[in-house]
């Protein structure tokens, strides 16, 4: 069964992560932002409208398409969501209509961290592995302090859009593989075939 898992939070919240480590755990397939973002800024700028709807139609396309396969086992998606931005919360509404038209479940875990945190996560090895756009690791840590204040990348708990399926881990206190397993223990995911 093709179930969603959406991991959202600020950048270098830790959603690759922890979504890494939920995929061991799970057998689910992770699909992180990075892997649409980028190609798509190739062509047309990070953060242009262009790219933003380009983004948007491969994501939902591509998701659309793993519904389709009978044999696909869960996904897990990661996403900044800004809370404030009328555009992510019609691509979140959009993307839970399309899983719930399917009788399909999505699931939600809001990661958050200080922007110390985040600003000190950049250059780690696996934001380097999966996200060539951070490789210039000074322009990634002041895209952090141009951002801060501008989007709000945490529901304030309560509002959450999608409260009854939805847990917020902090990543500061916990490790991927202990939020990965946080995780599991929440919505009772078990190991699956990958």
């Amino acid at each position: 069964m093709t179930d969603l898992v959406v991991i959202t939070g600020p950048p270098a919240s830790g959603k690759a992560a922890v979504g890494t480590a939920l995929a061991a755990l799970t057998g689910f397939r992770l699909f992180h932002n990075h892997m649409t973002a980028e190609p798509a800024a190739a062509l047309f700028g990070w953060l242009t409208p262009a790219h933003i709807a380009a983004t948007k139609e491969i994501r939902l396309t591509l998701l659309a398409r793993a519904l389709a396969q009978p044999d696909m086992g869960g996904v897990i998606f990661t996403f900044v969501w800004a809370f404030d931005l009328a555009e992510d919360n019609l691509f979140m509404a959009e993307l839970v209509d399309l899983f719930e038209a399917r009788h399909r479940r999505v699931y939600f875990v809001e990661l958050q961290a200080s922007i110390d945190a985040r600003i000190a996560r950049e250059g780690t090895p696996l934001r380097l592995a999966l996200k060539p756009a951070k490789h210039d690791v000074e322009r990634a840590r002041a895209m952090h302090r141009e951002i801060e204040g501008k989007y709000r990348m945490n529901s304030a708990g309560d509002e959450f859009p999608y409260p009854e399926r939805h847990m917020l881990i902090d990543t500061e206190a916990c490790a991927p593989p202990e939020a990965a397993q946080l995780i599991c223990a929440h919505y009772g995911f078990t190991r699956t075939a990958a």
